[in-house]
């Protein structure tokens, strides 16, 4: 039994110092752009508080779980947008904490039409914990009990366009990985790029095909999705992703509803198509957003795009 615990541990650390290298995945990730595009903040006349909860590879001990608030505003006067993206995630025996401070400024390139740019800057804490481990042998030479934290500053940059019907962004994470000695626990520098395109369909319906591809220094992963939307009351659809080469990695069907003008509520499974599949029970993602309307002149910068 010790040798199993054993086992399932030293897996557990390897795939958190594999994953170390990316960014934390969110499915509802088209809702929460601000927490790797800070060009996105503010890019609405809305206040928004948005929250997500996400449980992965159910099943498995140690397995990831994350949570994620983003706060932003819109400043008219000024053509900007402020906010703050704060996020937590464990994995196995590592913690990490990543907060930071989002601004964007809005330039306005023609009618419905704007492009921003945008800039973060924060902190990262990582905390491992290794008081749990189990070794197979006493007096094993490898053996380590202790609790250590490292922290790094954090930067990120974007931009993003957006017309009465198209957005197109692309952004840089973790610029900081290009001056600091490679550490596992760390991030590499992050790449994303991003477009989502809308169909009005009649009176009350939209269809909104999407195309995503993310780059953490070692593996590009690619994302293409497809959302129906009705009335801006009700949004379902699925994502299909793929790693290097093309690999089916997941299937990623997803709904939520604008229960009033104020409150959105979204929910999106992962199923794994890997040999994971065996093992786990899919991944669970609940989103919150809070909305409040905000007061001022929003004659300079035109009204952003509620998709």
């Amino acid at each position: 039994m010790k040798k199993l615990y054993h086992i399932i541990a030293l897996l557990v650390v390897l795939q958190a110092s594999a994953f170390a290298q990316s960014d934390f995945q969110i499915s509802n990730w088209q809702l929460t752009k601000t927490h790797y595009n800070p060009a996105a903040t503010g890019a609405s006349t809305y206040a928004n508080i948005t929250m997500v909860a996400r449980h992965q590879f159910l099943g498995f001990d140690g397995a990831p779980t994350t949570a994620l608030l983003n706060f932003d505003m819109l400043a008219p006067s000024i053509n900007s947008g402020f906010g703050l993206s704060v996020v937590y995630d464990k994995f196995g025996p590592l913690r990490t904490y990543n907060a930071v401070v989002n601004y964007a400024y809005h330039l306005k390139t023609g009618e419905n039409q704007h492009l921003s740019f945008g800039v973060a800057a924060g902190v990262q804490v990582k905390q491992y914990d290794a008081s749990g481990n189990i070794y197979e042998n006493d007096g094993d030479p490898t053996e380590y009990y202790d609790k250590d934290t490292k922290i790094r500053p954090t930067f990120n940059f974007g931009l993003e366009y957006n017309l009465k019907n198209w957005v197109i962004g692309a952004s840089l994470t973790n610029i900081q990985s290009y001056f600091y000695k490679k550490d596992l626990r760390f991030p590499n520098v992050n790449y994303y790029l991003y477009t989502k395109y809308r169909f009005e369909v009649g009176r009350f319906w939209d269809i909104i095909p999407g195309i995503a591809a993310h780059y953490d220094s070692n593996t590009v992963n690619e994302e293409i999705s497809l959302t129906v939307q009705y009335t801006k009351l009700l949004w379902f659809g699925a994502a299909y992703r793929m790693s290097d080469l093309f690999l089916s990695e997941s299937i990623v069907p997803y709904i939520g509803f604008n229960i009033t003008d104020y409150v959105r509520l979204g929910y999106a499974y992962d199923y794994n198509l890997t040999q994971l599949n065996k093992y786990g029970k899919g991944t669970h993602e609940l989103l919150l957003t809070i909305r409040f309307k905000t007061n001022g002149d929003t004659f300079k910068t035109p009204r952003f795009a509620e998709w």
